[in-house]
């Protein structure tokens, strides 16, 4: 890179890669260097968008769990997207008062910093795994609300991104993987596949993580319901793909529980059966500051003072993440291969839009005996 004068932008050691800025002949001197493999910076997006209010917590069974005590306590989770509202209590604090919040770094300026988020996905989001919001029935808005979070900030307020910033953050959690512990990293994004998987930059980082011991949760995308439809990271067999459904505003009565018509579909160009499991992604309630890019361009989705509706396959991951970190406190020694076996083999059937069965809808189990394994 240094002999053509091309401009060094992103340092990608988790894939032996570097980010540049070049001109079409700085291009042709690096396309004849033997060995290397060249990728255009391709656009990334995260996977969120309006619509209405389903009890989440109560849908998977997690408020049982919380019940017995079981509520994400010493599992770090990582949430790469638009950063979050890291100065929000029931964001910043657990269920005790506790400061949650271990770690922050903007992928997009390369520096540890805070990472506000100005869009809102990132925070709706951390706030569904995360909260420790109690209602006003009792009940802990956040699906495990006393993890360790971690926050990366790899995607703008228009919520736009690009592969370079998010492997720039990925590489950050392999480095600092041993200093904070991390268990849990959250991709509600996706790209449009253009190689296999193995050969995408994006999926490349992912398998490290996913080597080193960090469970990747990665939303299917909303351009369902077509098949192969599944974008990257969520074309990744190693990882745990998440698609939507919904209750169909009736949270009690499970048996109107559809897939999502947004929730994309597989198989993957190679064959492999995605998304795993669907989970709650219609009109989920999170937060979101009422000055944020989103709740700005659909304030009829905000209710004027921290809660936002949302729908997508973002919301699902996020929802399977808190999941996961509730299996990680119940049983902390399971390699990611062993908690995607659990989560899986543990779910339930769903249905379709046509009334068939379909893939499976991710809950906890809902009771566990005391020092269980």
């Amino acid at each position: 890179i240094a002999d053509t004068g091309a401009t060094l932008t992103h340092e990608l050691d988790i894939i032996n890669a570097a980010g540049v800025e070049l001109t079409s002949g700085q291009l042709e001197q690096l396309k004849s260097t033997n060995g290397l493999r060249i990728h255009a910076d391709a656009a990334v997006e995260t996977n969120g968008g309006p619509v209405p209010d389903a009890d989440h917590v109560k849908l998977i069974g997690a408020d049982q769990l919380h019940a017995e005590g079981i509520t994400g306590d010493g599992v770090t989770v990582a949430v790469l997207d638009t950063g979050m509202w890291y100065s929000h209590n029931d964001i910043k604090r657990d269920l005790q008062g506790n400061n949650k919040i271990v770690a922050q770094y903007n992928a997009q300026k390369g520096e540890e910093e805070n990472a506000p988020d100005k869009h809102g996905h990132g925070t709706h989001l951390t706030s569904i795994i995360a909260s420790s919001q109690i209602s006003d029935n009792g009940n802990v808005q956040g699906i495990a609300p006393n993890v360790r979070l971690i926050n990366v900030k790899a995607f703008g307020e228009d919520g736009s991104g690009s592969y370079a910033d998010v492997i720039r953050g990925l590489d950050l959690l392999v480095a600092n993987n041993n200093t904070y512990d991390i268990r849990i990293v959250n991709l509600s994004f996706s790209a449009t596949p253009q190689s296999h998987y193995w050969d995408d930059p994006i999926n490349q980082a992912v398998m490290r993580l996913w080597q080193a011991g960090i469970v990747v949760v990665a939303s299917a995308g909303n351009t369902g319901p077509d098949a192969m439809s599944i974008g990257v990271p969520g074309n990744n067999p190693y990882v745990i793909t998440v698609g939507a459904m919904t209750d169909n505003y009736t949270p009690a009565d499970p048996t109107d529980d559809l897939l999502a018509s947004f929730s994309s579909a597989g198989p993957t160009y190679e064959g492999f059966v995605k998304p795993e499991v669907v989970a709650p992604g219609g009109h989920i309630v999170g937060l979101m500051s009422n000055w944020s890019s989103i709740a700005t361009a659909h304030p009829e989705y905000h209710d004027g003072g921290a809660y936002f509706t949302m729908s997508g396959t973002s919301q699902s991951a996020s929802v399977v993440s808190g999941i996961v970190a509730l299996i990680l406190e119940a049983e902390p020694n399971l390699t990611p291969d062993q908690v995607k076996c659990k989560l899986m083999s543990s779910a339930k059937p769903a249905i379709d839009a046509s009334g068939e069965l379909f893939w499976l809808q991710a809950r906890p189990i809902t009771t566990l005996p005391a020092n269980a394994s």
